[in-house]
């Protein structure tokens, strides 16, 4: 059941990295589809995690079991609201709307995190700092891929929009990376590391990084073609390395005080 929880943890902090990519998204360029359908993702993704934690919330937040439960069913019916406010393409109060869903997703996300019983303030500040670098990351590498794959649905949209969330994949990126190989360098220093552990630390640097650096550069490039098709076939890439790269710093991170 512990896999299931991590599980919980990673769609949680994708859906908060959806939500905030969404909500740096301009609503004046893209269509107001955009936003409803992948809020009605994230609210998908909050139904799973309502299951979950009904399932086994409480053996991992014994003390916090149903708030958590309740405040994940509020992030599925604010996301539901948020895509119905699009339909009648309210700009202003649909971005209100996602950056309700931003806050809330984003507490659930620390909120599910298994704290020691005597945490310290750097554990906090550890775990604050994992759970938005790696949803931002998250988030912008696959909003950019649907934005790619919105556009094949409506040509005509300026391609600014893509643009800029891509800058923003670079800089989670460096984010990320920098909160990353911080974590690696004290967790390497406090404590003996086997062969194994530098296998998936590896693999977590070379999918997560370095691959996702690169594909995201390509889609740059790609995009002053201007072909938007292939763009979004290397984003399609890119969302893969991602998913497997954070998959696994989230794994090897699990009772390290440390973000890997």
């Amino acid at each position: 059941m512990a896999l299931l929880w991590e599980i919980l943890q990673f769609v949680l902090r994708l859906s908060f990295g959806m939500s905030l990519a969404m909500m740096l998204t301009s609503s004046k360029v893209v269509t107001s589809g955009f936003f409803r359908v992948h809020l009605w993702v994230i609210m998908g993704l909050n139904v799973f995690g309502v299951l979950v934690i009904w399932t086994v919330g409480e053996e991992h937040v014994p003390t916090q079991h149903v708030s958590l439960l309740t405040l994940v069913i509020v992030n599925a019916i604010a996301s539901y609201v948020g895509a119905s406010i699009w339909i009648y393409e309210k700009a202003r109060a649909g971005k209100i709307a996602l950056l309700v869903v931003t806050i809330l997703t984003l507490t659930s996300a620390y909120l599910t995190t298994v704290f020691p019983e005597n945490r310290s303030s750097s554990e906090t500040i550890s775990a604050l700092l994992e759970i938005v670098s790696s949803g931002a990351l998250l988030g912008a590498v696959m909003m950019s891929m649907l934005l790619g794959h919105w556009y094949l649905n409506t040509p005509g949209m300026e391609l600014d929009p893509l643009y800029k969330l891509l800058a923003c994949c670079l800089w989670a990126l460096a984010i990320r990376t920098v909160i990353s190989a911080t974590g690696s360098y004290f967790y390497v220093a406090a404590n003996e590391v086997t062969t194994s552990w530098w296998i998936f630390v590896s693999l977590r640097w070379i999918t997560g990084v370095a691959a996702t650096l690169i594909m995201v550069i390509l889609a740059q490039f790609t995009l002053r073609v201007p072909n938007t098709q292939s763009a979004t076939g290397i984003l399609y890439a890119a969302t893969v390395v991602v998913l497997v790269g954070e998959l696994t710093a989230q794994l090897l991170s699990e009772n390290v005080l440390y973000p890997l």
